[in-house]
């Protein structure tokens, strides 16, 4: 009885553990994903604000002084500024990749764990006391009324003393 209650403290307890370090590690990649939810939504804002500035620039018809084209530079900073952004935020889009595949690799194997603690638990439902064979039920009994102590009898038949005081108690001898 109080191994089996031993085993239900453990796999409670091992539950406990298994939870809290899923609790730690989804609270660290929270805090991951955050800044850089932080950085996206700074990118986003600058780039609100460069649009809206290149709006307030006022439009007038293309001036070609010098053989410079302003639509040309226009264009030309447009995609300076979308170039940009891209370096900025392609390495950002890169770790949030990364981290979601670390996080779905965590997911499995602790899924799998969790698959292999309920199989576990399934077996440990499933044990059947041992059997013992007619001889030796025969030669502890033996033994037993000649004397000897359960303790002596496991020593000399090289048995559990927990197996030796079962068939006593089952042949009525305790």
């Amino acid at each position: 009885m109080s191994n089996e209650l031993l085993l239900y403290i453990a796999f409670i307890l091992l539950l406990g553990i298994f939870g809290a370090i899923l609790w730690l590690r989804d609270k660290q990649v929270n805090a991951k994903f955050s800044k850089f939810e932080l950085a996206i939504e700074g990118l986003i804002k600058e780039n609100y604000q460069l649009k809206k500035q290149i709006k307030e620039i006022p439009q007038t018809p293309p001036i070609v002084q010098n053989n410079i084209d302003i639509d040309e530079i226009n264009s030309q900073i447009e995609l300076k500024i979308g170039e940009g952004l891209i370096q900025k935020i392609s390495p950002i889009i890169e770790n949030v990749r990364i981290i979601e595949q670390a996080v779905n690799e965590i997911k499995e194997e602790q899924q799998e764990r969790l698959y292999s603690l309920e199989e576990r638990t399934k077996s440990i439902g499933k044990i059947t006391p041992p059997s013992f064979d007619a001889n030796h039920e025969n030669r502890v009994v033996e033994m037993f009324r000649s004397g000897k102590s359960p303790e002596m009898i496991a020593k000399d038949l090289q048995l559990g003393v927990g197996q030796v005081t079962m068939i006593l108690k089952f042949k009525k001898e305790i």
